[in-house]
């Protein structure tokens, strides 16, 4: 599966193509797994109120929460990290997807984040970030389901592969 996207941020395109992967490779995003995987007890995926984030602060600059809006139509980040918002250039907590990708990315990682719910099973994308100054920015993201008051989210990181500390 190839990905190929652009973000709109009223700036120079920024874009990305990506693989899925079977299993993560970067060390945060294998943390991470492992992490969610601690909480899974059984056979359930981990509850949201056991994920926190202040366990992990060298993957906090990654991290993100996502939760669907209008049914699953759109998603919304209810909180990425400071490092993802830096690398991308814009804010992005609080606003849906649609707000921040060109349609055919958002509508990618709308599909992804709603498999990733009706699955139950985490996600792993690699690949780089196109655009600008970008093209060199190889990545890894991993999306995990998790189970809120509300009902699913996702909570995940994304991660440069060229900074593995």
């Amino acid at each position: 599966m190839s990905l190929g996207a652009d973000i709109d941020t009223g700036q120079p395109e920024i874009g990305y193509d990506a693989i899925e992967a079977q299993e993560p490779t970067h060390p945060k995003t294998r943390q991470l797994l492992e992490y969610w995987r601690a909480r899974c007890v059984d056979g359930d995926v981990a509850s949201r109120r056991d994920i926190n984030p202040l366990d992990m602060p060298a993957l906090m600059g990654g991290m993100f929460v996502v939760e669907p809006v209008d049914g699953g139509a759109d998603m919304r980040y209810r909180l990425i990290g400071a490092a993802n918002e830096q690398r991308l250039g814009m804010p992005f907590t609080g606003r849906r997807f649609s707000e921040c990708y060109e349609p055919k990315m958002a509508a990618d990682q709308i599909a992804i984040h709603n498999r990733v719910m009706a699955r139950l099973k985490p996600v792993v994308l690699r690949g780089n970030f196109l655009g600008v100054d970008m093209e060199y920015a190889r990545f890894e993201c991993l999306y995990l389901p998790v189970r809120a008051e509300t009902g699913f989210q996702v909570f995940g990181g994304l991660y440069d592969m060229a900074q593995q500390g």
